[in-house]
């Protein structure tokens, strides 16, 4: 079977940049182009403010789309789409707009839930798409006890210059509560909701003016213990993660409650 048009759904998570590289993987030894989307879910019938602001999320998720694949898809035919709604009829209706030969989609895995498949998204993007589906299951990524295990890969990010309500919509999209800032590549800031609330910006504000530039980050080889004292200690949200002077993920209290609490998941 010839491919030439290959779908990448994505989510954000480790498992969705695993499912990327595999449809990179796949449309380097194809000659093939790669579509990346990302859904963002909706439930009901949205007002027409609501549908206004859903454009704005959908304009900030395609911006942090395209740096999520610029690394695993470079010298690659690429492009990027985002989507509002159901992700399963999403990812199917791309497929077919698309003319896609292949869908390349996670399978997400978890100790509380030890058959995701069935019911999942996945499961009703293999029975119901009319082309090919990959599907790409959760892969050991080391020391389970390491924060590199349990991080957020290719997190958002801002630039000092970037405006304080482009952010705030980064985060509302994102559901995040920090995020690092970069300049030319080199991790100088980090910028919270709080620092947001409790500035009054107007709208010339930028990031640089309200970031916190003493950073605090932690190395992928960290222990998840070591990572969860420093948020406390630190009283943050969010720590970068970094490693060889490139930030390369962010853990957050979220991401730390979320392992300690499959620890004591049933089965």
């Amino acid at each position: 079977m010839t491919f030439r048009t290959i779908l990448s759904a994505v989510d954000f998570d480790e498992n969705s940049m695993a499912a990327m590289e595999t449809a990179a993987e796949i449309a380097r030894l194809a000659g093939a182009s790669v579509h990346v989307l990302h859904v963002l879910t909706l439930t009901g019938t949205p007002t027409p403010r609501e549908i206004d602001k859903l454009a704005a999320h959908e304009d900030a998720a395609k911006e942090r789309l395209e740096g999520f694949c610029a690394k695993p898809l470079a010298g690659l035919a690429h492009e990027v789409h985002t989507r509002t709604g159901d992700p399963a009829v999403a990812i199917i209706r791309t497929a077919e707009e698309l003319g896609a030969d292949l869908i390349v989609i996670a399978v997400h895995a978890s100790r509380s839930y030890p058959r995701p498949f069935a019911g999942s998204v996945a499961e009703r993007v293999v029975r119901e798409a009319t082309c090919p589906v990959v599907t790409v299951r959760p892969r050991a990524s080391g020391d389970p006890e390491a924060v590199g295990s349990h991080m957020t890969p290719a997190p958002l990010t801002a630039s000092p210059g970037m405006t304080v309500a482009r952010v705030r919509l980064l985060m509302i999209e994102g559901h995040t509560r920090s995020i690092p800032v970069l300049e030319d590549g080199k991790l100088v800031g980090v910028i919270t909701d709080r620092d947001i609330a409790f500035s009054d910006p107007t709208p010339d504000t930028t990031v640089g003016m309200l970031m916190t530039r003493e950073v605090i980050a932690v190395s992928p080889r960290s222990s998840i213990q070591e990572a969860a004292r420093v948020l406390l200690e630190c009283e943050v949200e969010g720590l970068p993660v970094v490693e060889d002077g490139k930030l390369v993920g962010i853990i957050t209290r979220s991401d730390i409650l979320k392992t300690f609490a499959g620890e004591f998941a049933p089965g």
